[in-house]
């Protein structure tokens, strides 16, 4: 019989003593863990009671070795406030939960804004992937905003289940799921127009991230099929400050016609916004429309006009990832590119109240 006093918590318990305390052997420990449903009720109760009075953990490395696969899925993101890779976590860490997996995610501090604006990067992403393939864990996304190629290639023979979200690379060794960005700009454009706008700013940084590239370039095209005249203006940086000074700069060049503001993003837009509420001469949205391009507009002061935005599938974009994670993990394999669409919704900057 095991010995029913409470044994004081040891320091790192090992499975043997588990074994000692429920008086059972190692491999009914093991199978209490592993293979619940092999062991009698009473018999997996006294091993868990064992397990919670010596505080025993288990090391998930040797379970690695033995079957050569982890349980455990890496998601290195560049930002963790930024709504969109918010809601890919999300979605990613729900999935991989539904499939026994767990999620381990690392932030590896890319910022754009900063990257626009001239300040020191520290990016810490191909630490990350390193990080990543000495745990041996069974797979890693990579969410970016640069090229992954050549970080992804220094651990490849360690991390061989790759997906890279949110950047595109032609011809990848890997899965890839992206939004189409270039579709963000189209319905940006195609939402002042069906409004009958036919003038619009488009404020931007420069193209130094893939986003900006294709937002941009899904502006023009669509400017020309829908007859807006578009001016692109350098917002300088990506804050609502930056946001504010470029409205202010625009002032000068308002008239009577009606006039969209379109911004790379939604913290630009609503610092126009706010700038636009000082004034008593503008009227939003019936002498400017604003709208921003990533629905990361969770301040956006709804007491006095919430934002237009294009609203961007990070769930879905998450949930692919591990999905295509685990089709990565079987020989017969071949590499998907999922582009995941993007909607826009309305709301009072445009469209009034």
């Amino acid at each position: 019989m095991p010995d029913s006093r409470a044994t004081p918590p040891s320091t790192n318990p090992t499975i043997n003593a588990v074994a000692r305390e429920a008086g059972v052997s190692v491999g009914t420990v093991s199978n209490a863990l592993n293979a619940p449903q092999r062991l009698a009720p009473e018999t997996l109760q006294r091993v868990h009671e064992a397990i919670d009075r010596l505080g025993y953990i288990r090391s998930s490395a040797g379970r690695t070795l033995i079957r050569n696969r982890s349980d455990t899925l890496g998601l290195i993101m560049p930002d963790l406030v930024n709504v969109l890779f918010v809601e890919i976590a999300r979605g990613a860490q729900l999935t991989a939960g539904a499939n026994g997996r767990y999620l381990m995610m690392a932030n590896s501090l890319f910022n754009a804004h900063e990257l626009a604006t001239g300040t020191e990067q520290h990016d810490l992403q191909d630490e990350f992937l390193e990080h990543f393939a000495e745990a041996r864990t069974g797979g890693v996304m990579v969410a970016s905003m640069r090229d992954p190629t050549r970080g992804i290639a220094r651990v490849r023979n360690y991390v061989r289940p790759v997906v890279v979200i949110n950047y595109d690379v032609p011809d990848a060794d890997w899965c890839t799921v992206l939004m189409d960005n270039e579709q963000v700009g189209r319905a940006a454009v195609d939402h002042v127009a069906d409004l009958g706008i036919r003038r619009a700013f488009f404020l931007s940084i420069p193209d130094i991230v893939q986003p900006v590239v294709e937002r941009r370039r899904g502006v023009r095209a669509q400017a020309a099929v829908r007859g807006v005249r578009v001016t692109e203006v350098d917002s300088t940086g990506l804050s609502p400050e930056d946001g504010a000074a470029a409205a202010s700069a625009l002032l000068s060049q308002l008239d009577e016609e009606r006039v969209a503001i379109l911004a790379i993003n939604d913290k630009v837009a609503l610092g126009v916004l706010r700038f636009l509420r000082t004034r008593a001469d503008v009227r939003v949205p019936d002498d400017v429309a604003v709208l921003g391009m990533d629905g990361d507009h969770r301040d956006d002061g709804a007491d006095w006009m919430t934002l237009t935005s294009i609203e961007l599938p990070g769930f879905e974009m998450g949930t692919e990832g591990v999905r295509l994670l685990e089709a990565e993990a079987q020989p017969d394999h071949v590499h998907e590119r999922v582009v995941v669409p993007v909607r826009i919704a309305p709301r009072q900057s445009t469209v009034g109240f």
